[in-house]
């Protein structure tokens, strides 16, 4: 049990000195990621299909496909990508370039709390 705990400062120390994200908000990063790419013409023809989306206001926002019951599928890549990228703040969503995306989304993902990532992950059920 000592051991376990040791390895869990040392993992949590190491998150912190190297400036790494906790694993499910990586997933979200990395999911964000690919919506950023796919939407903005940075990613293959094929991904880019995946993803259709409205103009609703300013701002697109991804159509999140209707699953009639909850289960398996409402965790699906199909379902989750477009979910999570319509919850991200607006000022994010408009980043002029790919880094600016990506440094923006690590730092509000840094900065919000294990309550608020579970609401962004529920969001527009």
């Amino acid at each position: 049990k000592q051991w376990y705990q040791r390895r869990v400062r040392v993992h949590s120390d190491c998150i912190i000195i190297y400036h790494w994200l906790q694993v499910k908000k990586r997933i979200i990063f990395k999911l964000a990621m690919l919506s950023y790419k796919a939407l903005n013409g940075l990613a293959p023809s094929y991904r880019q299909d995946l993803f259709h989306y409205s103009h609703h206001g300013h701002s697109p926002k991804l159509i999140v496909p209707y699953l009639p019951t909850r289960g398996f599928g409402d965790r699906s890549f199909s379902v989750i990508r477009p979910r999570l990228y319509n919850a991200l703040p607006d000022s994010i969503k408009q980043s002029e370039t790919l880094g600016i995306f990506k440094s923006s989304l690590k730092t509000f993902l840094f900065s919000i709390t294990d309550d608020d990532l579970n609401n962004l992950t529920k969001a527009n059920r």
